[in-house]
């Protein structure tokens, strides 16, 4: 017994026990009767809630990376008929690029794969497109020495190429 336990207290916490098993049985029925009605296993209905869930993530995550790579778009388009600081444009634009293809191809794969196990390869393809807006500070340093926002992307697609290649022949070991 509990200092200043009252009977009351006793009472109430009994109540609220009994409450939390009539809950966990009605529970356990539905769950029976359910998995008796579709014929599935408790596993089963584990894992397609989970899928669901994984479609809403991988949709938010495609139609977030559309409207970054949409966006990235228009800013690299325009750097070129501006001329005020066009070089950063172009830049800023390029890693919005990167950002948004590895939202929507991360999306996508998740969606695909939503009841199944997920690819490994998403730490490789974040480093790839990590690196890749990395990138394009320095592409935008050299390229506005060299001439321009053709520069800067060129220079950009060139260090991403290499990126590319270093990590797939790293992935191989």
């Amino acid at each position: 017994m509990v200092w200043g336990d009252t009977a009351a207290r006793r009472r109430r916490r009994e109540l609220r026990a009994r409450r939390a098993r009539l809950e966990a049985a009605r529970r356990s029925r539905r769950h029976a009767e359910r998995r008796r009605t579709e014929g599935l296993t408790y596993q089963e209905i584990e894992r397609r809630r989970r899928a669901r869930w994984r479609r809403i993530y991988g949709s938010a995550a495609a139609l977030l990376g559309v409207f970054v790579v949409l966006t990235g778009a228009l800013q690299l388009a325009t750097a070129h008929e501006s001329a005020d600081d066009a070089e950063f444009t172009a830049a800023v634009a390029l890693a919005e690029l990167a950002a948004g293809l590895y939202g929507i191809a991360a999306g996508i794969t998740v969606v695909r794969r939503a009841r199944r196990e997920l690819p490994g390869s998403f730490s490789l393809w974040f480093l790839a497109a990590w690196t890749a807006m990395i990138v394009a500070i320095p592409a935008y340093g050299y390229g506005d020495l060299i001439g321009g926002p053709v520069a800067v992307t060129a220079l950009w697609l060139a260090a991403v190429a290499v990126i590319v290649w270093f990590l797939r022949r790293e992935s191989r070991d």
